[in-house]
């Protein structure tokens, strides 16, 4: 019978992959990765601390990828329909990017779903100098990394203690992620409501 126990023995035994996988699927998006090493920390398969140089490492290497391919557009693509389109739904989501790029970029890794790779391009494409970008960037991915792995540590911790029956900790760690997602999702209609208000009254006056 599958038990917690066989679960934690088995990520145990290949954590040396995991930690590769938490890097790659960091490049990719990252946050369901992260919080469920962070799940796996506290079952004592992951080292925490391994678990979190391997986000951050991956997260740095997504920075990277994410402002040379927005430096690249603005040189050769600039004038593409498809660029001029991604421009639009930048501006649409995060409105203050050209005069806030820390704030934007900042917010953006947490409370934009999906939208982060689309904040990293259009900086490396509108030049946001460097020294700003550098900032933010490791700014939010400390914060980020350390909240997401905290996040799987609780989500865990909070299912053992309401059961360890196999299926029950998957189905309230599922619960979990569905709220997470669902208030992420209210977060960030919130900051994109008050960022246009913010815009509608700079104009009218």
């Amino acid at each position: 019978m599958l038990t917690i126990s066989h679960i934690k023995d088995f990520a145990l035994l290949h954590a040396d992959i995991a930690y590769i996988l938490i890097t790659l699927g960091v490049i990719i998006e990252g946050e369901i990765m992260v919080i469920i090493a962070g799940i796996f920390a506290h079952l004592g398969s992951f080292n925490i601390f391994v678990a979190l140089i391997a986000t951050i490492a991956g997260g740095v290497i997504k920075s990277v990828i994410g402002y040379n391919i927005g430096y690249y557009l603005y040189r050769k693509h600039s004038d593409q329909p498809l660029v001029c389109g991604a421009e639009r739904r930048i501006n649409r989501f995060l409105p203050r990017f050209s005069d806030k790029p820390f704030i934007s970029l900042f917010l953006s890794r947490f409370l934009i779903f999906g939208i982060y790779w689309f904040a990293l391009i259009y900086a490396g494409y509108k030049h946001i100098p460097l020294r700003t970008f550098i900032k933010a960037e490791i700014s939010s991915l400390i914060t980020w990394s350390i909240l997401m792995l905290s996040l799987g540590y609780f989500f865990s911790y909070t299912a053992l203690s309401i059961s360890r029956d196999v299926g029950n900790f998957f189905g309230i760690i599922l619960i979990f992620f569905i709220g997470f997602f669902v208030l992420e999702k209210i977060l960030a209609f919130v900051v994109q409501l008050f960022k246009v208000k913010e815009v509608q009254t700079n104009v009218n006056f």
